[in-house]
Order: structure tokens, then sequence, then C-alpha cells
């Protein structure tokens, strides 16, 4: 059976795997469900409806799964959907989805989110991400696997923050993040190639340098516009995957950060999100 504290609210209707552990003084609504091996510490509020999976650990005074702050919101039935082995420090508020924006708000599989985050309406976070205390996301945004936001840093609605890319703190962004890059500042501006990430996932040398050479040339390089530099880019990933097929696998992230480039250009004020916004 479940290990519920006596002080704990937990609705009738909510539905509880046998080990997890519900502490004292925390609220479980209806149209809650909570898997295996799920913590919920002291003074926890979980509203429906709202899936945890296995092995998540929420610490006190977090907010999941509350109604949407947007005016549009009319008591649609909408969800939070969150995965496994992720951690959501103190003070943390995660809301449900909009009608208008898919419904539904997902965090995937072991991701940390600091004290006091914020994670908005249709928000989506993959795997491995890490938010640091204070930062906020608007509704909408689309943070990307392995991306790491330091503290106090604000993220406009329809954002995206790449894959494996870094966000200093109390940075302001308001345009999407390409992939494996480091962006700091107010407004943020592109640093860095954020080879920390990449070392630390033992990529290679190979790959780390291609990486870098592309990002030179789209993001250093005043000769070259943008477009040229892509078709430069890619002209060269062409001749480097017919000579070695190994090269193929090397320059997909060098892909990877052209096509990023591309969407940004044919997006909305900086976020290609925006462009698909309803009434776009």
């Amino acid at each position: 059976m479940p290990q519920i504290h006596p002080t704990a609210v937990v609705h009738k209707a909510a539905e509880l795997a046998d080990d997890v552990s519900v502490g004292p003084y925390c609220v479980v609504g209806d149209g809650v469900r909570l898997g295996a091996g799920t913590v919920l510490h002291n003074h926890v509020t979980v509203e429906g409806p709202t899936v945890l999976g296995e092995e998540n650990e929420v610490f006190p005074y977090a907010v999941l799964g509350a109604a949407p702050q947007d005016l549009k919101y009319l008591g649609h039935e909408t969800s939070l959907i969150v995965g496994d082995r992720n951690k959501i420090r103190e003070h943390c508020t995660i809301h449900r989805g909009t009608e208008f924006g898919g419904s539904k708000t997902t965090i995937a599989d072991d991701c940390l989110l600091m004290v006091g985050v914020h994670v908005a309406h249709d928000c989506r976070l993959e795997s491995g991400v890490v938010i640091a205390n204070n930062s906020m996301l608007g509704g909408h945004c689309l943070v990307e696997e392995g991306a790491t936001i330091a503290g106090g840093v604000g993220v406009h609605h329809f954002t995206t923050v790449s894959r494996l890319a870094f966000v200093g703190g109390m940075s302001r962004i308001a345009k999407d993040v390409a992939p494996y890059v480091v962006v700091e500042g107010n407004p943020a501006e592109v640093r860095k190639l954020n080879t920390v990430a990449l070392v630390r996932r033992l990529w290679s040398v190979e790959k780390v340098e291609a990486l870098r050479s592309a990002f030179r040339l789209l993001y250093r390089s005043p000769k070259l516009t943008t477009r040229d530099a892509i078709e430069l880019i890619r002209e060269e990933a062409a001749e480097a995957a017919a000579s070695n097929a190994e090269m193929g696998e090397v320059f997909e992230p060098v892909l990877e950060l052209c096509g990023f480039v591309e969407r940004v250009e044919a997006g909305v004020h900086g976020r290609y999100l925006e462009s698909r916004r309803p009434g776009k």
C-alpha cells in the first residue's frame, strides 16, 4: 500500500502505485496518477488531471497541475504529464496545458527543476533538462534534450531552447537558442560553443571540431551571409560523407545547427514556434 501521512489529503479517485510516499500536509487531487517509487515530501500540491511516472521526487511547497494562467482558458480538460526520475524542488510551479496549445504540458525523464522554477502551460521539456533557481518559462516553450538554463532566466513564450544549449544566469531569452551554444545577456547573445557539454558526453574530437568550424562560419564570419555560410557548410558535409561514410555521423550536429538557423529565419520574431501559433 502507498505510504500516506495522516495529515495528507488524497482524493478517492487518485491512483497511487503501491510504493508511493505522500508526506505531511500534501494535497493530491482528482485525476492524479502517481507512478511507482514517486515521493511527495511535505506540503506538495498535485492537481489533476496530472500523471507523474516512476521515481519522481517532489519537494515542499511545489504545486503541480494547477490551471494555466491564460485568459483564454475557460476550464477545458487539459493535463500535465511528467515522466520518470525527475527532481522537482521547493516552490516550483508547473501548470497544465490549454485547449489551444495542445491541451498538455509535458516533462520527459531525468530533469532537475531547482527552487522556484515556473513552467507555464503547454511547455515541453525533453529528457535531461536542468533549470536553475527562479527561472521562468512562458507558455508554449520547448526545451530540448540536455539543455541547461541557469538561475534567474526569463524565457519568452513560444521560444525554443535547443539541444545541449546553455543559457547563462539572469539572461532574457526572447529568441530561439541554437543547439550546442552558450548564450547570455539582456538581450541574450551567442557567446561560444558549449564544448563543456559535448566533452561530458564523450563526443569525438572530429565531431567537436566539425561543429566548431561550422559555428565560426555561421556566427563569426563577417564576410559571409548566413545563406552563403549554410551552403558552404552543407557542401563540405556532402563532400566529407562521399569520401568517408563515417563522416556522415560526424556532420549530423553540423547539419542540425544549419537547419536551426533556417527555421529561425522562417519564424516570427526569431521564434519558430511563434510561426505555428493559431491565427498567425
